[in-house]
């Protein structure tokens, strides 16, 4: 059954892997939510900033508020990507999942199958002693 342990063994690592890319995926993901709630964060404050001055400060504030959509479009769209990326990675992983799945439900039907032959091969063994045994008893009589 080795063979099968070396599949297996591969699968895992194999999958290991995919679930360590799927995890950095997943954090770039939340790194450019992260970006994005702290853009969100950051207008709040100006905005109120904005509110609280007149003059210089509000007339900038217009200019600052223009390339602020940029950076959250930026940012929208870093996040639609990291999420892909997520979701590809994801399906990656459920694949390779199966697989191991497969190597391993195959793995064990076999081992079943030795066990049942094992058995089979013991039961055979042991009509032929009881058998021999009733033969030598009715020799005996």
């Amino acid at each position: 059954m080795r063979p099968f342990d070396t599949l297996i063994e591969l699968s895992e690592n194999q999958l290991d892997e995919k679930r360590k890319r799927l995890a950095a995926l997943e954090e770039r993901l939340a790194e450019a939510r992260a970006v994005r709630q702290a853009l969100d964060d950051e207008q709040a404050r100006e905005q109120q900033v904005a509110s609280q001055e007149t003059g210089l400060v509000g007339f900038a504030y217009g200019a600052y508020a223009g390339r602020l959509v940029q950076r959250r479009e930026e940012a929208d769209r870093a996040i639609a990507k990291a999420e892909q990326s997520v979701e590809e990675q994801r399906e990656i992983v459920r694949e390779a999942f199966a697989e191991l799945k497969r190597y391993e439900m195959a793995h064990q039907a076999r081992l079943e199958k030795a066990r049942k032959e094992r058995e089979a091969k013991d039961q055979m063994e042991i009509d032929e002693i009881a058998g021999n045994l009733l033969r030598r008893k009715d020799e005996r009589l």
